[in-house]
């Protein structure tokens, strides 16, 4: 076989998402993710390559390989441009939450239930489907399915395309995974309906102040437990149930605000723990009932990390804010996805 001289651009390749109607079946299309760049998962089958018992000699024999993937967890990665189609998807499926009238909400005493692999009445955020689109020209596309968003990080920084907020997230999964390449499903075009900073048109606070806004980052840490090991058709080792939030859900926001007299307790604030009824609030409305497009409202949070200087054009501050309970009927986390 002689050696093939055609090269691909990675942009000819294309990411989609989509939410599973059934835990583990992967559906047919996907909603388009405007990408960076192409990674492959991060594989974790059981791979012996050492000498085994029997071996011939003191070396490693060919007998000796074995792989081996059932109860194997893979990871994905992923970042891109957040559009108003991907937002209610990855909220969801990284809070676990169903959204209600364009709202995730994340109670104060959050404990979600677990639910079935092949499960189809669960809810559709508890599952979401990947699907790497490879070039048209001969079969190279890859799908994980049964993924759960364990880590999800939305942030957009005022100086930089035009505020425009992007996305990072890992993904875990202990459905097989096939790396032999194969037909494309359809992934829709990504959209160019963004959310941008300018989105929060009318409060942005910060540890319950007003605040010039320089940039933010929300990070949603909500790990996945794979109960049980079962087989459904020739796949083996697959979960029996899933289980999200242990040990803990976690949400922290990494705000840079200027430094000013608005600002200028955040140190002492930092020291005592003071918990502000306005952790994080960015909305197009001063009363979060009235908000109606993209918001964000961490209510009961605190600075967890000492404030430090940020000396750019002017001077800033960057603080760490982390949601907490007050084991009141508020939400930890509410976040508008309209």
């Amino acid at each position: 076989m002689s050696a093939n001289t055609s090269a691909f651009s990675p942009k000819e390749f294309t990411v989609g998402i989509a939410e599973e109607t059934t835990v583990g079946t992967a559906p047919s299309t996907f909603t388009g993710i405007e990408v960076e760049a192409i990674s492959l998962p991060t594989i974790n089958d059981l791979r012996i390559t050492e000498q085994r018992a029997g071996s011939q000699g003191r070396i490693v024999n060919t007998g000796d390989l074995l792989r081996h993937e059932a109860g194997a967890v893979h990871e994905f990665s992923v970042s891109g441009v957040l559009t108003s189609e991907l937002l209610p998807i990855l909220m969801e499926n990284a809070t676990g939450v169903e959204h209600a009238s364009n709202v995730v909400k994340v109670l104060y005493n959050h404990a979600p239930v677990s639910f079935l692999h092949g499960a189809t009445s669960s809810g559709s955020h508890n599952t979401v489907a990947f699907h790497i689109k490879g070039v048209s020209a001969f079969n190279s596309s890859y799908t994980l399915k049964g993924c759960i968003i364990t880590s999800l990080t939305i942030n957009a920084n005022s100086s930089e395309n035009g505020g425009r907020f992007t996305f990072d997230l890992t993904a875990q999964t202990r459905s097989p995974f096939s790396s032999s390449a194969s037909s494309a499903s359809t992934v829709n075009a990504y959209s160019t309906n963004f959310r941008y900073l300018s989105h929060f048109t009318d409060d942005k606070m910060v540890n319950d102040t007003d605040v010039i806004l320089d940039s933010v980052g929300l990070t949603i840490e909500n790990p996945a437990i794979f109960l049980g090991n079962k087989v459904s058709g020739s796949d083996y080792g697959l979960p029996e149930a899933y289980q999200r939030s242990i040990p803990d859900f976690k949400v922290m926001a990494n705000c840079v605000v200027k430094y000013d007299t608005n600002t200028i307790d955040f140190l002492d604030n930092w020291r005592t723990q003071t918990v502000p009824a306005k952790g994080l609030y960015l909305a197009d409305h001063a009363t979060w009932g009235s908000a109606d497009t993209f918001g964000i409202n961490l209510a009961k949070s605190f600075i967890s990390e000492q404030p430090s200087f940020q000396e750019d054009d002017y001077l800033k501050v960057n603080v760490i804010m982390q949601g907490v309970s007050d084991s009141s009927s508020d939400s930890l986390l509410e976040v508008i996805v309209a």
